[in-house]
């Protein structure tokens, strides 16, 4: 309603305008002054619209659904209509346009001028309050996000601290010349420079597993106002701890040590938990990672066990590694809250916003405010037109996506083509009804569900190497297939409708894997040390020949 007072109020004021150039026109002499009277009755109010209409149409031509083209051209047309009418019927022979009271109409043209600022100005603080109550919610989101703070002894957060500055002081690992980087599983642990860093960092490995065997790990940050200067450098130095780990439990396989590699697996898995128990989706894709780390290795270990190992994978620690997967569900949710509490921002006019942000680009300015001398305006413009459209339409397609990600997780997850049917119809449906920020903040659905259903498939093939391992101690023949008596199927391919995943025979050991996102088999995942770049992206582990 609100927007709808402020049209109607530009329109008066642009028929008002007329009115009053009319009248003044019609009291002056035949000739110049007189005509440039009667055409700025007429040209100035749809002139002084223009510029308007030429932006809500770029924002129609950039697709925004929310781009108020209509209204802004019909109160363009609306002045020019009636400028153009006042004008003819206030010059007319008889009219009486030059007994109109001319200081009375400039007086209703500032009124109904200051009418239309003062409504804007009141939508606009409508929405700076909304603005506020989305900080509220931006905090509450977050706090129902993190597990209770860890007691100062059981938080892991300083030991990592003091593990990741070892890490980052030793040039030797950097990732241009360090064995610990990736791929690391085609290096060898007995060579003299991998030996050395093992030696190097005794210190810094039992660092980082006192701090994983601890039941808690917080970073210091202030989660009441999450926000997009919240600085994850842990997750980088996260891995390069992941890798450092997978180095050491390559290195105690290979000595015999099967305890010794099995729970350093079982930390990087952990440690994999842990920087996805951040609620962030960039923490969310590290913490994949190092779990697809801790995965791999377990399957470079398997065939190292021997009968004495046995009892080692059905211990709790192994159980629950199979059986753990990380989602990006919370992950969403915390982005939420991320974007809620900047849109909070921008509704409160707390951030400023160049006029780039019209343009799709957004960003804080570091420069003063006189660089930018259409910014408040501009500012002003799209909180009051844009923002409310832009809340409204981040929450629903937030709900959409938080729906589709908990599907692919629970009691019947849907096959992977459902998945991409229904993230592909949120996606059509954010173009409809999306805004700048709605568009432009939309997190990478495809890309996270992916990385999601790929980590929840290598935790059910490993599952099966497990089982053929357990098989293999045991004293069962695995000569035709990796497929273990004890398992009565293999478990579904969730990139598939109804398919089980693929085990067989490799040039180097036995192979399980998925089909994939394509669907389609392509023989397996890249064997390691072949270029990964083999056309292949079927999701699997390769197990060697013990």
């Amino acid at each position: 309603m609100g927007h709808f007072f402020f049209y109607l109020a530009v329109v008066a004021a642009c028929l008002l305008w007329s009115a009053a150039f009319t009248a003044a026109a019609a009291r002056s002499r035949p000739g110049w002054v007189r005509r440039m009277l009667a055409a700025a009755a007429v040209i100035v109010p749809p002139l002084a619209l223009a510029p308007w209409v030429f932006l809500t149409g770029r924002l129609l031509a950039m697709g925004l659904p929310t781009n108020w083209f209509a209204p802004t051209l019909t109160a363009c047309l609306a002045a020019l209509v009636g400028g153009a009418w006042i004008l003819l019927a206030g010059l007319a022979p008889r009219a009486a346009a030059a007994t109109w009271p001319l200081v009375g109409l400039a007086g209703l043209f500032v009124l109904a001028k200051a009418v239309a600022v003062g409504t804007l100005l009141f939508i606009d603080n409508a929405v700076a309050a909304e603005g506020r109550m989305l900080w509220v919610e931006a905090a509450q989101i977050m706090a129902t996000l993190l597990p209770p703070a860890p007691a100062p002894d059981d938080n892991a957060a300083p030991l990592y601290r003091r593990a990741f500055a070892e890490i980052a002081a030793d040039a030797a690992l950097a990732p241009e010349n360090s064995p610990a980087q990736d791929p690391p599983f085609t290096v060898d642990t007995s060579a003299p420079e991998a030996t050395a860093i093992l030696k190097r960092h005794a210190a810094t490995l039992d660092l980082l597993r006192r701090a994983i065997d601890r039941p808690g790990c917080r970073f210091d940050r202030d989660w009441s106002r999450p926000s997009f200067d919240m600085l994850l450098e842990e997750s980088q130095s996260m891995r390069e701890a992941a890798r450092l780990l997978v180095l050491a439990a390559r290195r105690a396989a290979a000595d015999g040590d099967g305890a010794g590699a099995l729970a350093d697996i079982v930390r990087i898995h952990r440690l994999g938990l842990q920087t996805a128990s951040e609620p962030f989706l960039v923490s969310c894709l590290v913490g994949q990672a190092i779990d697809r780390l801790a995965l791999e290795t377990l399957a470079d270990t398997l065939p190292r066990l021997d009968e004495a190992d046995l009892h080692l994978l059905d211990e709790e620690p192994v159980r629950d590694l199979l059986a753990t997967s990380i989602t990006c569900q919370w992950a969403f949710l915390g982005d939420e809250a991320v974007v809620l509490a900047t849109l909070g921002d921008l509704a409160d006019g707390s951030r400023r916003m160049s006029t780039l942000a019209l343009l799709g680009a957004w960003h804080q300015s570091s420069k003063s405010p006189q660089a930018y001398p259409l910014d408040r305006l501009f500012s002003l413009l799209y909180r009051c037109f844009i923002l409310p459209a832009d809340i409204a339409g981040y929450r629903h397609m937030m709900r959409r996506y938080q729906d589709v990600v908990g599907s692919t997780l629970f009691a019947k997850p849907d096959p992977h083509p459902a998945v991409v049917k229904q993230a592909t119809a949120i996606e059509k449906e954010l173009e409809s009804r999306g805004g700048f920020f709605s568009l432009l903040l939309a997190p990478p659905l495809s890309g996270a569900i992916g990385a999601q259903m790929r980590g929840k498939t290598l935790h059910d093939v490993a599952g099966v190497l497990v089982a053929a391992t357990r098989a293999r101690l045991a004293g069962e023949s695995l000569a035709a297939s990796p497929v273990p008596a004890a398992l009565a199927a293999l478990p579904r391919d969730p990139f598939t409708a109804d398919k089980p995943l693929i085990a067989k025979r490799s040039d180097d050991g036995w192979v399980v894997y998925s089909v994939g996102p394509d669907g389609e088999d392509d023989g397996g995942p890249a064997a390691r040390g072949a270029d990964a770049e083999n056309g292949s992206d079927d999701v699997g582990l390769r197990m060697p020949v013990p």
